[in-house]
């Protein structure tokens, strides 16, 4: 039994930082009771009416999953939100209907007794796949087969949308339906011990502007409903019985966050412009076609970066050329006449495909994915081309090879572009002819040969993260070694610097859309180096593009001169660190405080 007042102290749980904001209210523990099924017989002359059961079940699922994201099209002003396309997929899938079919008339067992069995086997085992992106799929697997079971049964789906009041909402695990279907009027934030960035919950969050954190460590049972709490989405922090220092550190840093964000709000329809005159090209990562109208309301100038990868995950079948010019025309309706910069399929590493040919790997991050995956796969690569190619007519499109290593894998890409553009011709579909085609300089090997590459694109775009724990071996989900990450690395910036001399030989431009370019501190580095274009999460636009409105390009660039002398990595940090607190102490105490958090 645990001790009473060990229920009112100060409790801290540390997680990923998955949507952003800091909220403080009264907790609401949901513990989704599972449907209790017993397991009894059934006549030979109950079969029939148990694959009625079943069917009618299958039915009333299918239409609360095409209802859901209706719901949330109707939150976010967008008539078809395709996150959900996974969960119908599920349903579809004909191995868990007929195993569920081949069990019942087998084993000649009540049908919901049958569905929890199937269900719970493709959860466990999907658990255990190394992969984790798969290891993610199985919340899609759990929230069906729940959702199929308690339409079985006749039990309730809403209990989050009858919450007693403003809670924060805090759970072992969310299924993106749980999250969808929030009454975001009494939802404050919401925790979660399962979960990552890439997770349908994580993206639901950021597309509805939720604080949220996940993958906090095992809270267990001592947290209950009504307990006062704190969670700081910024930092990954859930504070469970703040200490009132703690509410006060806190309250401080709302009244000046409220403050600033008055500011940055205004900054929304202004330019990415510093002091002396130079304009910077600020555009938005986007996921999803649906956060594109997130990304406007922040003040994206562009999409700098488009992950095209998600229109290909949790498939059984790949999407098709009209599937894909449509997500990519609607993008670039959105946002005309400002450009779109499509990245062309890069699975591998953490993203498998279900559709389509993948193989197990001993280090994915290494092995077949990006552009090598996509020039093994021409028919597939071909048909994402072509959707691009037609799109292309709809707006300001510009199009990127991921993972590019050698100058081979760039003229086979072109090629394939080449053939592409003239099926199109003979076809008579329109496409633009000056379709500007980019690389992605992610693998040292390119940054090191930009030069070279430098004569076959129209510009680059940097991916620091990939390049990053590339060039100095570190792989950030390692907790080993992950202190060991550091952009501020002399290896990096040489690495940026070369890129960027080697593009203005050639007079093509140089973007960043990895997470340097979002980090307030590093911004005036990127720029200083020579980079011309950032691309950054719609949430972390507004402070990028005030830093940028406070600083002057000369004082950047004096500043890049004086890191790239720097042989030291933490003595470059407390350089940048340093000149951001001078040009923007306001945000500078907010995003990194001088007095860390609690």
């Amino acid at each position: 039994m645990s001790d009473p007042e060990s229920s009112k102290k100060e409790s801290i749980y540390r997680g990923i930082a998955v949507s952003p904001g800091v909220v403080r209210g009264h907790l609401y523990v949901y513990r989704p009771e599972e449907v209790a099924v017993e397991k009894r017989s059934i006549r030979d002359e109950d079969l029939a009416g148990e694959f009625a059961r079943l069917e009618q079940a299958v039915i009333k699922t299918r239409q609360q999953l095409i209802d859901i994201p209706q719901h949330i099209g109707r939150e976010m002003g967008n008539d078809k939100p395709g996150i959900f396309d996974a969960h119908l997929l599920v349903l579809d899938d004909p191995m868990l209907m007929e195993q569920v079919f081949k069990r019942l008339k087998s084993e000649k067992l009540n049908v919901e007794f049958i569905v929890q069995e199937v269900s719970d086997q493709y959860v466990q085992a999907l658990s255990k796949v190394e992969d984790t992106f798969m290891r993610e799929r199985a919340a899609d697997m759990r929230d069906v087969g729940r959702r199929i079971l308690r339409n079985l049964v006749g039990a309730e789906h809403d209990e989050l949308q009858r919450l007693p009041g403003p809670r924060i909402v805090l759970a072992q695990d969310f299924s993106p339906s749980d999250t969808a279907l929030m009454d975001r009027s009494k939802v404050l934030g919401f925790a979660a011990e399962m979960g990552s960035r890439t997770s349908h919950t994580a993206i639901l969050a950021r597309s509805q502007g939720i604080p949220a954190v996940v993958g906090l460590h095992e809270f267990g049972r001592e947290i209950a409903s009504g307990q006062e709490a704190l969670l700081d989405g910024y930092s990954g922090l859930l504070i469970v019985n703040p200490t009132e220092q703690t509410l006060f550190e806190y309250g401080q840093i709302e009244i000046r966050w409220h403050s600033i964000e008055e500011r940055l709000g205004q900054l929304r329809l202004e330019p990415a412009r510093t002091r002396d005159g130079c304009v910077i090209r600020l555009g938005a990562n986007i996921e999803l076609e649906e956060e594109v109208k997130t990304a406007v309301e922040h003040g994206a100038q562009g999409v700098g970066l488009y992950r095209t990868e998600y229109l290909f995950l949790n498939r059984q079948t790949l999407p098709t050329e009209d599937e894909q010019f449509t997500s990519y025309s609607n993008v670039a309706r959105a946002m005309k006449p400002h450009e779109v910069i499509i990245r062309t399929l890069d699975v591998g590493g953490d993203k498998m495909l279900v559709a389509g040919e993948h193989t197990r790997e001993a280090n994915p991050f290494l092995g077949w994915r990006g552009v090598r995956f996509c020039l093994d796969q021409p028919d597939m690569f071909k048909t994402q081309l072509r959707a691009i190619l037609r799109a292309s007519v709809e707006g300001n499109i510009k199009m990127m090879y991921p993972m590019i290593s050698d100058l081979q894998e760039v003229k086979r890409a072109n090629e394939l572009l080449n053939v592409c553009r003239e099926e199109l011709r003979r076809e008579g579909k329109p496409f633009s002819e000056q379709l500007e085609v980019g690389l992605m300089i992610e693998v040292p090997g390119a940054a090191m040969i930009a030069d070279v590459l430098a004569e076959h694109t129209s510009f680059f775009s940097i991916g620091t993260n990939d390049l990053i724990q590339y060039s100095i071996a570190v792989d950030r989900g390692n907790e080993r070694v992950a202190h060991l990450y550091a952009p501020t690395h002399p290896a990096i910036l040489r690495l940026i610097k070369n890129v960027v001399a080697a593009a203005r030989a050639k007079n093509i431009w140089v973007g960043v859309c990895g997470e340097m370019a979002g980090d307030p501190v590093m911004v005036p580095l990127v720029l200083g180096l020579g980079v011309t274009e950032l691309s950054v999460s719609a949430v972390a636009l507004p402070a990028v593009k005030y830093i940028i409105r406070n600083m002057n390009m000369a004082d950047a660039q004096a500043l890049a001169e004086q890191a790239l002398r720097c042989g030291a990595t933490g003595d470059i940090a407390i350089q940048l660190e340093t000149f951001a607190r001078s040009i923007a102490p306001d945000l500078m105490e907010l995003v990194k405080p001088g007095k860390s958090k609690p």
